[in-house]
């Protein structure tokens, strides 16, 4: 017989860490997860009516013009920022 350590994620030995655990905290590994909070349910739900992704190929000029346009902005006030 082999004494060597059990170490968690070991493979050959995957449950072996959760068999050391006391009964009242494999109980709980057991348990059922809890439901959400009802804030948090309406937030998820919220987040579900958000507009579709944005479709690459349908981008305009006026697209491009308005990034290109705020990254100078904010390149300028970086640089301005540094010196």
């Amino acid at each position: 017989m082999s004494t060597t350590a059990i170490v968690p994620g070991r493979p050959g030995q995957p449950n072996a860490f959760r068999r050391q655990l006391p009964d009242r905290v494999r109980s709980r590994l057991r348990a059922p997860m809890p439901r959400w909070e009802p804030e948090v349910e309406a937030a998820m739900e919220r987040a579900a009516l958000r507009s579709p992704p944005v479709n690459w190929r349908r981008l305009t000029a006026q697209d491009v013009r308005d990034f290109l346009l705020a990254y100078c902005a904010c390149f300028v006030a970086l640089q301005t920022f540094l010196m």
